[in-house]
């Protein structure tokens, strides 16, 4: 089965991020599942979602970073479904004790953290996809 109607050179890099995105965040909600997220979040998974995003779009449109960075935000999505309730017990405990301004700066704070860090997998993820892209399909040097 041939996958050219996907790696067209044409084909903008957000489709790659999207369809790595929905990857990220199935391989991080199946591994969260599977392992027990009691202890602890894994974010494994969006790895895997933006190396494959990165893969598809360096044979696609060649902007792997970029297609990486959008897929690394978006599988970093499981995280705050998980996170809701914590955080609206948090919300609520820092609204009573420090004030409301107090609980929305540093709510803005952690989410701003959680999407620094899905960037920095993303692009990670992204690179190393386009990485392996360029290694089992180089393109020809062109000499001339």
């Amino acid at each position: 089965m041939q996958l050219e109607w996907v790696l067209k050179e044409d084909t903008p890099t957000y489709v790659y991020a999207l369809f790595g995105g929905v990857i990220g965040i199935l391989a991080v909600t199946v591994h969260n599942l599977f392992v027990g997220a009691e202890s602890y979040y894994s974010l494994s998974g969006v790895i895997i979602g933006s190396g494959f995003a990165g893969f598809l779009a360096a044979n696609g449109s060649g902007h792997f970073k970029r297609a990486g960075m959008g897929a690394g935000i978006l599988g970093t999505v499981p995280a705050f479904a998980w996170w809701s309730d914590f955080l609206r017990s948090w919300f609520i405990t820092s609204a009573s004790e420090g004030g409301q301004v107090f609980a929305v700066v540093l709510l803005c704070i952690l989410v701003v953290f959680v999407g620094v860090l899905g960037t920095l997998i993303g692009v990670f993820g992204g690179f190393f996809g386009g990485w392996i892209a360029g290694k089992l399909n180089p393109k020809p040097v062109d000499t001339t």
